[in-house]
């Protein structure tokens, strides 16, 4: 079974232009093989980055995807009140995401950051031989993006994978 991890960051044109940066995590039968990512900067525009996300997604070819959710948290400086004028482009590429994996019958599950992000810290994921010392994959340096997936992941092949169907 193939399995991918999307921790999406949506923007491309507002005054961080080209900055966003969604990390792409992969399985196949329950091993981690590989993590990439898709940076706004690479493409031209908005619909071409989040058109680069889905032809990611359709060349793994996965059974199941995992994409983490979006929410206003008050107490991280993501309130309303920040966030108001946003054009909230992670929401807008998330339900994108899920609208193509509809299209392609593709079932996918919602995980939010406060699932995972302490659950699987960066050095749990080295004890656990996810990630080597100094956060390398593979012996490759990985960010924060790729870790973000490879936690949603992780997370989900330990606790969920059962319920892919």
């Amino acid at each position: 079974m193939r399995i991918m991890a999307i921790d999406p960051a949506g923007e491309h044109n507002s005054e961080n232009a080209g900055n966003g940066t969604t990390g792409l995590a992969y399985s196949e039968n329950g091993e981690v093989i590989s993590l990439s990512e898709r940076k706004a900067s690479d493409y031209r525009n908005t619909l071409d980055y989040w058109k680069g996300i889905f032809v990611a997604i359709d060349n793994w070819n996965p059974h199941h995807v995992i994409i983490e959710g979006y929410r206003l948290y008050n107490h991280r400086g993501m309130s309303a009140q920040t966030q108001s004028n946003s054009t909230l482009m992670t929401p807008q590429l998330i339900g994108a995401i899920r609208m193509f994996l509809y299209q392609q019958n593709i079932p996918y599950t919602i995980q939010y950051a406060s699932e995972v992000k302490t659950r699987w810290s960066d050095e749990i994921l080295i004890a656990n031989g996810y990630l080597e010392e100094g956060n390398l994959f593979k012996g490759k340096q990985t960010n924060a993006h790729k870790r973000d997936a490879l936690r949603h992941l992780v997370h989900y092949l330990t606790y969920k994978a059962g319920d892919a169907k």
